[in-house]
């Protein structure tokens, strides 16, 4: 190839291929972790100097950065829209006014402060909290440190982050399906398709798997209610018995 002629690249762009499921549960991480950043602002002792609320800013940007808004980008080139629980919705709302100008950082960190997290009908809100985040810089005096958060996450970083969220959930939510790293394709439609296939089938299995599991245990309690029928009518009879008894000395006592 002589120096004049242009290099011919390849057009080797990764395919991001991600489900409805896994949107939904990094939407859930992210709001279960702005949930714990205002309860921990709430709690601090810390003085509210203009460094804290600036450093403050900086951290609660960069999370939204990591795991908020490169998914509702996701959704956007899908022509998807997002489905944000709705305390998540209004953080969204305040930064990006903040991106756009519309708030400084004083008027972020005030707005952020004194929203009220508590959403009214919003029932599994309270099941939000879990103990342990791999990147919980609220933990710490933020203010203190240099800022040395990650400058990107890998999507199968953040899905992990996600399962292990997961896990720590109360039982309710073992019936949302895990994770699946599916295959890509050329034709985005053919991939959310089959995306929706496996998770409406494995959505499937586990349903029919935790029937089938109360099933067994009904099954169960109808055999031990049958094995104690026996004892039931033994007993049934002795205080029947016994009431004869105690009604014939009554009668002998009257004659």
């Amino acid at each position: 190839m002589s120096s004049t002629t242009p290099p011919t690249y390849a057009n080797k762009s990764a395919c991001i291929i991600i489900s409805m499921w896994d949107l939904a549960k990094i939407f859930e991480y992210a709001t279960c972790c702005f949930t714990s950043i205002h309860l921990a602002l709430d709690k601090s002792e810390v003085s509210r100097t203009i460094m804290f609320q600036k450093l403050f800013v900086q951290h609660l940007v960069w999370e939204a950065n990591r795991f908020v808004f490169p998914f509702i980008n996701i959704c956007a080139l899908s022509n998807t829209a997002p489905a944000l629980p709705k305390y998540l919705n209004d953080i969204v709302k305040m930064l990006t006014e903040w991106q756009v100008g519309l708030l400084d950082d004083d008027d972020l960190f005030r707005r952020f402060w004194t929203h009220n997290m508590n959403i009214p009908g919003d029932i599994m809100a309270r099941y939000r909290m879990v103990s342990v985040f791999l990147y919980s810089w609220w933990k710490d005096r933020f203010d203190l440190i240099p800022f040395e958060m990650p400058h990107r996450i890998s999507l199968e970083e953040v899905k992990d982050l996600c399962l292990a969220h997961v896990d720590q959930m109360p039982a309710g939510y073992l019936l949302i399906p895990d994770m699946k790293r599916h295959k890509g394709g050329m034709d985005p439609l053919l991939n959310n398709l089959w995306i929706i296939k496996d998770d409406l089938q494995q959505l499937g299995t586990q349903l029919d798997s935790w029937l089938s599991m109360k099933v067994d245990e009904g099954r169960g309690a109808l055999e031990v209610m049958a094995w104690m029928e026996g004892p039931a009518d033994g007993l049934h009879n002795a205080k029947a018995a016994s009431q004869r008894l105690l009604d014939a000395g009554g009668r002998e006592d009257e004659e």
